[in-house]
């Protein structure tokens, strides 16, 4: 029935359609689900704004598909201690309205975040700062108060001219040393190249459309070229069959998962956990659900990451997990039921979806599950703090190993960090202080594949799969292929046609 009112509400506004907007050339108009929030590279946090931040401003380093720093301001950097950080800056490099970018500007944006007057959301990720030196003009030293191994995986932050730096936010502020620039914002948000050339794309309007029903018709009716992601799986199939639109995905860097409390009277039994892994046939549920797009994972970290390790995936074995809930001493009963635990989860429709789906797996192996949908705040609330036996939640957007740290380490039960299943492993902990402040990338890879090895071994998550980046565009827009992390980046290396 949904999906019969879905193509009628499509084929009543094609009828209803009496013009198509013609597109200017050389502007490219991308369609998001929300807009971007700040421009400020200070302030910004949500994925809207980091995307479009990456075409107006440039940091130190910029983070490559394997999500190791390559050269971006920074030609090269040495650590000459655990302490010190030494970077080299390109000479040619200049803001949008011309001025050279400095070191100067460097060491002023990272005190802005650092400043507590500001209250900068990602001053946390920098307090391994202590003082930042200016050599000269393009050389700093960054001085650290302790070891910080991802230090250099977070100066990816957008650079501002010194004296913006320590202003209050400003999510406006567009003075950058990007390929473009922001020309106006209202309801759109145009940017313009900063220095312009010959290349097809000179302007690209960003138009917030949160439905995505008329975000799809729009892109149809050639109203606008590209969009990426938010898109719910069952209009996918009819996108597919429009001669006029191209669809691309791959992994992305969003790991969905269920999350344990392993002090639990039932869960801290590490078979009962491997059971309620067992009994679930991920593939049958990424292919009812959505659309089949994901793709199944074991660990946080993406397997193009440098530090993702290789875990072989849990299979669908339900005649094992009963098996080992026998072993583990929860026999069924007379009416069949072995125990019973609650599931909590938010009032979002594909999540209760989910949540149903799994329900109905785990009854077959005798645990009865209570659902329990709570609005986004209540229920995001009580899983910071660790109320819960189970939950399903995503990791979004990881790109550095120390995630691992966050939410394993004893030390990071809440409230001081996110591991809320209050797992404890001193030989992991050992393994994560010692890969937080390495200097080898080899035995940092190393450390990091041990902990992921025995994070599997006693499962302290449920994995289910990677979500899929989805892009989807009209022919005008040519050549685009999404990266694992949702960026738009790629769109510098693509081609639009022109009319006539």
């Amino acid at each position: 029935m949904a999906t019969m009112k879905f193509y009628a509400v499509i084929l009543l506004l094609f009828v209803s359609a009496c013009s198509q907007d013609q597109p200017e050339n050389h502007t490219l108009r991308i369609g998001l689900a929300s807009a971007p929030i700040s421009l400020d590279p200070r302030f910004a946090t949500d994925a809207a704004s980091h995307r479009v931040q990456e075409l107006i401003h440039c940091g130190l380093v910029q983070l490559g598909e394997d999500f190791l720093p390559k050269p971006s301001l920074a030609t090269s950097w040495q650590q000459t201690d655990v302490y010190t950080w030494v970077f080299h800056l390109r000479d040619d490099m200049t803001f949008h309205n011309g001025q050279a970018v400095t070191a100067n500007d460097v060491a002023a944006t990272i005190y802005g975040v650092l400043n507590k007057d500001l209250n900068s959301p990602l001053k946390a990720g920098f307090t391994a700062i202590e003082h930042i030196t200016v050599n000269n003009s393009h050389q700093l030293t960054l001085s650290l108060n302790k070891p910080d191994a991802s230090l250099l995986t977070r100066l990816n932050l957008g650079i501002l001219p010194a004296d913006e730096a320590s202003k209050p936010h400003q999510a406006k502020q567009n003075m950058g040393c990007g390929v473009f620039k922001l020309d106006t914002w209202n309801n759109t948000l145009k940017l313009i190249r900063a220095k312009p050339d010959n290349t097809s794309i000179q302007a690209i309007e960003i138009l917030p459309i949160k439905d995505p029903v008329t975000r799809v018709l729009k892109l149809v009716r050639n109203e606008i070229d590209f969009t990426q992601n938010d898109l719910p799986p069952h209009l996918l199939p009819w996108l597919k069959k429009q001669d006029n639109i191209s669809i691309s995905s791959q992994p992305s860097t969003t790991f969905s998962y269920l999350g344990l409390n392993m002090q639990d009277a039932i869960l801290k039994h590490v078979k009962v956990r491997q059971a309620l892994a067992l009994a679930l046939d991920r593939k049958l549920l990424k292919q009812a659900l959505f659309a089949d797009l994901p793709t199944l994972g074991e660990t946080i970290l993406t397997p193009n990451h440098w530090a993702a390790a290789n875990i072989p995936i849990t299979p669908f074995d339900p005649i094992q997990a009963e098996k080992l809930l026998d072993d583990a001493g929860f026999p069924r009963k007379d009416d069949g039921i072995r125990f019973a635990i609650n599931y909590r989860t938010s009032t979002n429709p594909t999540r209760l979806r989910l949540v149903t789906a799994i329900a109905d797996a785990w009854q077959k192996v005798g645990v009865n599950v209570s659902i329990e949908s709570l609005e986004w705040g209540g229920f995001y609330a009580r899983i910071k703090r660790g109320d819960f036996q189970v939950f399903s939640l995503s990791w979004v957007g990881i790109t550095d190993p120390d995630i691992y740290r966050w939410i394993l380490h004893t030390d990071m039960q809440p409230p001081k960090g996110a591991n809320r299943g209050r797992y404890s492993n001193a030989q992991v902990d050992v393994w994560l202080d010692t890969a937080a402040s390495s200097q080898d990338l080899n035995e940092r890879k190393a450390l990091y594949a041990k902990v992921q090895q025995q994070m599997a071994k006693d499962q302290v998550y449920i994995p289910l799969w990677y979500d899929a980046v989805v892009a989807v565009s009209n022919k005008r827009l040519q050549g685009f292929k999404p990266r694992n992390d949702g960026s738009l980046l790629p769109l510098l290396s693509t081609t639009l046609r022109t009319s006539p």
